[in-house]
C-alpha cells in the first residue's frame, strides 16, 4: 500500500511539473561555461581577475535564478529557489565590488573564503531542497548533483592555503609557481566547466521526461473521450 501511494504521489508531482523548467536549466548553463572558458583562457590568473569572473558568473546566474522562480508559475521549489537567486546577487554585487573597486582588499584570502561560503551555503541549500522534494522523479537529480558539487568546491577551496607559492620547472623548464590564486580560481573554473555540462545534460534529460510526460496525458484524451 505505501510503495502504490509512493508511486501515486510522484506521478501527481511530476504532472504538476512546469515546462520551463528545462529551458531554465540551459540558461543557466551559460554564465556557468563562459566563466570556464574565461578562466581556461586567460593566463594571469589573480584575486581581483578571480572576484570579477566569480562575480558575474554569481550575478547573473542569481539573475536567471530569479526570474525562475518568480516567473515560472507553479515551481516546485521557489522558496529555495528565491533563496538561492538573493545569495547569488548578493555575493556576485559584493565580488564585482571586491574586483574593480579602487582598494586592495582584493586578496586570495578573502576570496578563497568568499567563494568557500558561497558554495558551502549554496550547496547546503540545493540538497535541503533535494531533500523536501525526495519523492520527485523527473527533477529530483539536478538538484541534488548541483548541491553536490557545489559544497565540495567550497569544502575543497576553503582548504587552499592562501600562503601558497610553489616553484615549478618541469622537462621544458618553463619558470612559474603555483600559487593559491591560480589554485583557487583553478578550482573555481573546472567547477564552472562541470555545473555548465550538467545543466546541459540535466536540461535536454528534464525536456524529454516531460514531453513524454505530455505524451502520455494526449494518449489518454482520446480513450476518456471515447469511454
Amino acid at each position: 500500500m505505501n510503495k502504490t501511494q509512493n508511486k501515486t504521489s510522484v506521478a501527481e508531482i511530476d504532472k504538476r511539473l512546469p515546462d520551463s523548467l528545462w529551458k531554465s536549466m540551459l540558461f543557466r548553463a551559460l554564465p556557468a561555461l563562459i566563466g570556464a572558458l574565461v578562466i581556461t583562457f586567460t593566463q594571469e590568473h589573480t584575486a581581483r581577475f578571480g572576484f570579477v569572473v566569480f562575480g558575474a558568473v554569481a550575478l547573473w546566474s542569481g539573475v536567471i535564478v530569479g526570474f525562475e522562480a518568480v516567473g515560472i508559475k507553479g515551481h516546485p521549489l521557489r522558496s529555495f529557489v528565491f533563496a538561492r537567486s538573493i545569495l547569488g546577487a548578493l555575493v556576485g554585487g559584493y565580488c564585482l565590488f571586491m574586483g574593480t573597486g579602487g582598494h586592495d582588499w582584493a586578496t586570495v584570502h578573502n576570496f578563497i573564503w568568499t567563494v568557500a561560503i558561497w558554495a558551502i551555503v549554496t550547496g547546503a541549500i540545493e540538497l535541503v531542497a533535494g531533500l523536501v522534494f525526495r519523492k520527485q522523479s523527473m527533477y529530483r537529480s539536478e538538484i541534488v548533483l548541483s548541491g553536490a558539487i557545489t559544497m565540495l568546491l567550497g569544502i575543497i577551496v576553503a582548504f587552499v592555503p592562501p600562503e601558497l607559492d610553489a616553484d615549478y620547472g618541469g622537462i621544458e623548464h618553463i619558470e612559474g609557481s603555483l600559487t593559491a590564486e591560480v589554485q583557487a580560481i583553478g578550482f573555481v573554473g573546472a567547477y564552472l566547466a562541470v555545473l555548465g555540462v550538467l545543466l546541459v545534460i540535466e536540461a535536454f534529460t528534464l525536456r524529454s521526461a516531460l514531453r513524454r510526460r505530455d505524451d502520455g496525458k494526449n494518449a489518454k484524451s482520446p480513450a476518456k473521450k471515447e469511454s
